[in-house]
């Protein structure tokens, strides 16, 4: 086949399976929810912690990168031999990110990119430097609770890995690699500028992820919390006064 009708393949179904958000496939099943319309309104892992739970939110981010590794990994697995099958792999990445931040199942109007590229740079010869690095910003994250330190922490992380890597190995078209990940990270930066702003002036979000932990382990312990939603459903208690114990009483 045709090296360019390759790519243009490549980049068309890279595109579609990037569109389809799981985020919002999840919060409707699992919830009866769209999270388009719950706290900031992103269809992404974040807003799923904060407004429908922890586990939803965590098989969203495992399917997220999982579609997207797999997807990159498919790209390089059909040009092997080609001599392009690493830039066929990034370049997989690319439009999955671009179809997960402009989806065209929802007008355009989708996600950050965050474990979309996470995906990506999981599924590189580096993954064990990514499996560090995740450890190291999840402790992170659960002290701070502020998710886009951690998600940009990541990403320029493995970025940086990743450029050293491709030159070292002198892996082909290793400046095309280096220009689409650093593209596709100042594209989630773009998608995070208003995090970026709220984290400045202090009025940024918590990821709520540090809540989330300590209700697990508060739940393993035996500790069972009382939601809002159960107080307000517990029916209020009447107190009766008899007027004949009362002129008794008196």
């Amino acid at each position: 086949m045709n090296v360019y009708l390759a790519f243009a393949i490549i980049a068309v179904v890279s595109y579609l399976v990037g569109s389809v958000n799981f985020a919002r496939i999840i919060a409707w099943k699992s919830r009866k929810k769209d999270i388009t319309e719950l706290g900031s309104g992103n269809p992404g892992t974040m807003n799923m912690l904060r407004n429908v739970g922890f586990v939803p939110a965590l098989i969203t981010f495992l399917v997220d990168i999982t579609k997207s590794g797999l997807c990159c990994l498919v790209s390089k697995i059909c040009m092997q031999g080609s001599g392009v099958e690493e830039l066929a792999f990034f370049f997989a990445g690319l439009f999955v990110v671009i179809g997960n931040v402009f989806p065209v199942f929802y007008k355009f109007k989708g996600g950050k990119g965050v474990a979309s590229m996470v995906g990506m740079l999981f599924f590189t010869p580096l993954w064990w430097v990514g499996f560090i690095l995740f450890l190291l910003l999840a402790i992170l994250l659960f002290i701070i609770d502020y998710g886009v330190i951690s998600s940009i922490g990541f990403i320029v992380g493995m970025n940086t890995a990743v450029t050293i890597y491709v030159f070292l190995k002198d892996i082909p078209y290793a400046w095309a690699i280096t220009a689409i990940i650093w593209i596709l990270a100042l594209l989630v930066c773009f998608k995070h500028r208003g995090n970026f702003v709220r984290l400045i002036k202090g009025k940024e979000n918590k990821a709520g992820f540090t809540k989330s932990i300590k209700k697990i382990f508060r739940k393993q312990k035996g500790v069972e919390e009382i939601s809002e939603e159960q107080v307000e459903s517990e029916p209020e208690t009447e107190i009766i006064i008899d007027e004949d114990d009362d002129k008794k009483g008196n």
